[in-house]
């Protein structure tokens, strides 16, 4: 599973030299920011190794990881999320916040 974070829309020329891309993009439901693909690694590739990289375009602008970032960069939450932010400078993979607060799913809205 590859998930870009594309807060302006549908990411576009989404290619790798390490998988193909099986089905996607689905947009998250929970957060519209977060675009979902199934893809399938080609042989010998391992998302654990950190020598997978993608390119794509959010926005216009060229992104990616790897050749032109450093690698695809851990989900948050994942063991090696919190390395990645120190390795990045403690930035923020997505520069969003919602105004308002977040709709919590139980008809409440949390406030920051």
């Amino acid at each position: 599973m590859l998930i870009i974070a594309c807060a302006a829309g549908q990411p576009t020329g989404v290619w790798s030299p390490d998988f193909d891309i099986l089905d996607g993009p689905y947009q998250e439901e929970q957060d519209g920011r977060y675009w979902d693909y199934l893809v399938q690694l080609h042989e010998g590739k391992s998302f654990d190794d950190g020598t997978v990289t993608a390119d794509w375009t959010c926005a216009g602008a060229p992104q990616g990881g790897g050749a032109s970032g450093g690698g695809v960069a851990p989900v948050p939450g994942s063991g090696e999320a919190g390395e990645w932010q120190q390795s990045n400078g403690g930035d923020a993979q997505v520069s969003f916040a919602p105004k308002a607060g977040v709709e919590t799913g139980a008809g409440g809205t949390a406030r920051f």
